[in-house]
């Protein structure tokens, strides 16, 4: 069996030289870093961590489909998952806040109590994100009949997801009218609102 370089020691890396190693290649990882791991690492520095990794990963859910890809590069079982409440709080200079939650019933409840004006268009929001949380992931490994069924499965959602992911902050910020929620989509350098100073480049 063939040699392979990977250049790399990221995640992408990492996996990549997992699987072609079990794939019967050899294999030489390149990192300029002592330390592998990528944007996955942290650092200190006096008395202070400096913590570029990820805070949130597809897979943690011992249920979920990108569970069992994980497990088959690293043993993901061991390690610890906190699950906080609130996902981000969004505060603005006049110290305005609102805290986007990660269970969307407490966020449906926190936007409606907060901009009741908007409430169609907060319901229509969680909605897409109840529907979405049951998307699944397709496996690009699993035989082809088994992938043909999953798109099957997931042909009614094809239709709102194309209409979600085509639209921007700016286009989607406009359709509030209270400030709190203006915060919560990042309309202020996106949608023009002198309200809000955060932005995303779209929802997709």
């Amino acid at each position: 069996m063939g040699r392979i370089v990977v250049i790399g020691a990221g995640i992408a890396g990492l996996c990549t030289a997992v699987y072609a190693q079990s794939c019967g290649y050899q294999i030489e990882i390149v990192e300029q870093h002592n330390t592998a791991g990528g944007l996955a690492t942290s650092w200190r520095r006096g008395d202070y961590t400096f913590e570029t990794c990820l805070h949130w990963l597809v897979g943690s859910n011992p249920y979920g489909t990108m569970h069992a890809q994980w497990q088959e590069v690293f043993d993901i079982d061991k390690l610890t998952f906190v699950y906080p409440e609130e996902f981000v709080r969004l505060e603005d200079e006049k110290g305005e806040s609102l805290g986007i939650y990660a269970n969307v019933d407490r966020l449906e409840a926190e936007l409606l109590q907060r901009a009741p004006q908007d409430a169609v268009e907060i319901r229509r929001l969680t909605s897409a994100i109840r529907r979405f949380a049951k998307f699944p992931i397709p496996d690009p490994s699993e035989p082809w009949p088994r992938r043909a069924r999953a798109l099957l499965r997931v042909l009614p959602d094809l239709p709102l997801l194309r209409k979600w992911s085509r639209l921007s902050i700016q286009e989607y910020g406009k359709r509030f009218t209270a400030s709190c929620c203006e915060i919560s989509s990042g309309t202020a350098k996106w949608g023009g609102s002198p309200r809000s100073p955060w932005s995303s480049p779209s929802l997709g």
